[in-house]
């Protein structure tokens, strides 16, 4: 009996875990690398955010922008520390996006619109009435029409001017300058000035003089393909206002 035991004691042993086991070393961690990358066309904050938009572990990535002195205002840097498979994908997406200055034709719209209810004008494009149908609950008029309309071909961070009639002679100025968006996956247009501004001569001491007043200062994102509110003009006391569309059109 006691010899059977002593005989089983070695394959007990071998099924027993070991006391002294290593424990399995974890795995290590991936090296980051520094890249620096020259952005020339791309807006830079908008390069930073999409470099940002690679990286899914956002706790192992820095990103920081720059500027060299005496270098040309749109070009920028972007430093980036990151794993080389990011780096890859960071690398890929700037090379997309940061192309030469793209040429857009964007469709200017002016309209009148008063609180009376009325038909619809069939005038108005149809991206044009569904855009103010998205808004309608923020515009409080009830019909509109179409005052004029003009097309202008528009290279990026190149200011552009054009110009709309409008009722009675009067005579309205667009002035405008765009940047790419960042995401070359979804493309737009970052509107960084856009301004109507309305025509008038002005009689002075010194005789007539030539004026615009503004009517409409501001700046917006719109998808390429989409048509948005710009925004209203409403004179004081006036039951009506201009109103300002938007359209930039695809690439054909």
């Amino acid at each position: 009996m006691k010899s059977a035991l002593l005989r089983s004691l070695p394959v007990l042993a071998l099924l027993l875990p070991g006391p002294l086991a290593a424990a399995q070393d974890p795995p290590e961690p991936k090296p980051s690398q520094s890249v620096r990358y020259e952005v020339r066309y791309l807006d830079l904050h908008a390069a930073e955010v999409l470099a940002w938009d690679q990286c899914v572990q956002k706790e192992k990535c820095r990103v920081a922008t720059a500027r060299m002195p005496n270098s040309p205002n749109r070009i920028g840097y972007l430093d980036v520390s990151a794993e080389a498979a990011v780096q890859e994908k960071i690398a890929r997406a700037l090379a997309k996006a940061d192309a030469s200055p793209q040429t857009r034709n964007l469709q200017i719209l002016l309209l009148s619109a008063t609180m009376k209810a009325g038909a619809a004008t069939s005038e108005i494009p149809e991206n044009a009435q569904k855009a103010l149908a998205d808004i309608k609950k923020f515009l409080p008029f009830k019909s509109y029409q179409l005052v004029d309309a003009a097309w202008m071909s528009v290279t990026e961070d190149q200011a552009a001017q054009g110009r709309l009639g409008g009722t009675g002679g009067a005579a309205y100025q667009v002035k405008l300058q765009f940047q790419r968006g960042g995401d070359p996956e979804t493309p737009s247009l970052f509107l960084d000035h856009f301004e109507l501004g309305q025509e008038m001569v002005v009689q002075t001491k010194d005789g007539p003089h030539y004026d615009v007043r503004r009517l409409i200062d501001t700046t917006f994102n719109v998808k390429v393909g989409e048509t948005v509110v710009v925004g209203t003009s409403r004179a004081d006391g006036a039951d009506g206002a201009l109103v300002v569309l938007l359209t930039a059109a695809p690439s054909s």
